[in-house]
């Protein structure tokens, strides 16, 4: 569960920024941010074992820090939603345009603009034929990433994997932060073990989020050593004269439905908010979820990689440190059953915070 919620569409924006910065610059960022995240969602893990009741980031951080920290992590969840919306979005119509673009030839933005129409129908409707099918998208992704090395490993440039352009060092560090975020389903895979098996849980924590990175780094290393300085966007397109029609159709269609059921759950989910939490009516609620996106959209932010980079980088920053600072309370604060314990020495808990403060600093000073 923790797998397929990390694995999405951040997945292939990875070898396009790998490509730009070198994909030595790239791998490094992901195998240190792998451990930091690895951290993170283990820290995370203990907060979720160690409170009473159910709770999630937003609640978390009202019990323990205030009204402040409730304040800043509601604005990084909004901001959050708002970001995956437009990235999906974006992403989804190109997938989409990859898929019709040889049968049904329109201007690249319709296919924007149709993606957009069939997740807001869903979204107004409620409808929920799809629930449930983002745990066998992920697997789907992960096969494709599979397919491609298989596919491509004997035509691999070595030489690609060599280039390196410091200029853009940074733009792989807010990318990889969104690809790796999974925090979501923390507090959900702890109702599949009791107390007696926190080292269970724990462990899950730890692969379930160790293996997305190792994906990653495969992926990265595939579409780069393929297709180097040519890396499309959206990393499939770019391998259609490699691998022909047939594949990247395939790939494609993945990526579209991976996009569009995510749009379904995380519409449904924003509406629900706004309902339940701030007694929104249910079409004003839907016209916030959908059109918010769309005119984000219409008004120019169409460069889905530039919005991932900044969106990882600064929910990294907040919600990060958030855990980091809420985990220092948890043994004043927290009830101390549950069996789950991971300590980390002080010294480590101000040297996550300083990486993702410092992080998000160099993002917008050399991204933007």
């Amino acid at each position: 569960m923790l797998m397929t919620t990390i694995v999405g569409v951040g997945m292939f924006s990875l070898p396009f920024v790998g490509a730009q910065s070198g994909f030595p610059i790239a791998a490094l960022f992901l195998l240190v941010l792998a451990g930091i995240i690895v951290t993170i969602h283990l820290l995370y893990g203990e907060i979720v074992c160690k409170t009473e009741g159910r709770h999630r980031l937003v609640g978390y951080a009202g019990h323990y820090l205030g009204k402040w920290g409730k304040g800043i992590v509601s604005i990084s969840v909004v901001v959050g939603f708002y970001s995956s919306l437009l990235v999906y979005i974006i992403v989804g119509g190109d997938f989409l345009y990859d898929i019709l673009s040889p049968f049904v030839n329109l201007s690249p933005i319709i296919y924007n603009f149709i993606f957009f129409a069939i997740g807001a129908f869903a979204v107004y409707f409620g409808l929920k034929f799809i629930a449930g099918t983002d745990v066998l998208m992920g697997f789907f992704l992960a096969a494709i990433v599979i397919l491609f090395f298989y596919l491509g490993f004997s035509r691999i440039n070595f030489d690609n994997l060599t280039k390196i352009n410091w200029h853009n060092t940074f733009l792989p560090y807010g990318a990889i932060l969104y690809s790796l975020a999974g925090m979501a389903a923390i507090p959900e895979i702890k109702d599949f073990f009791s107390k007696k098996n926190s080292n269970i849980y724990k462990k899950s924590i730890f692969w379930g989020t160790l293996i997305p990175a190792i994906l990653y780094l495969v992926f990265m290393f595939t579409v780069i050593g393929l297709t180097g300085n040519e890396t499309t966007s959206e990393a499939i397109s770019g391998l259609r004269t490699l691998f022909g029609e047939k594949v990247v159709f395939f790939g494609a269609l993945f990526g579209f439905l991976a996009t569009i059921t995510s749009f379904f759950s995380l519409g449904l989910s924003l509406k629900e908010t706004f309902i339940c939490d701030y007694k929104i009516n249910k079409n004003i609620a839907w016209l916030l979820v959908c059109f918010v996106p769309l005119l984000l959209f219409a008004f120019g932010f169409y460069n889905f990689v530039v919005i991932i980079v900044l969106t990882g980088a600064l929910l990294g920053a907040i919600e990060g440190t958030m855990i980091v600072l809420i985990h220092r309370k948890i043994s004043k604060l927290g009830n101390q059953s549950g069996g789950y314990n991971f300590k980390v020495p002080p010294a480590l808990n101000y040297i996550i915070i300083l990486v993702f403060v410092v992080g998000f600093i160099c993002t917008l000073i050399f991204t933007l």
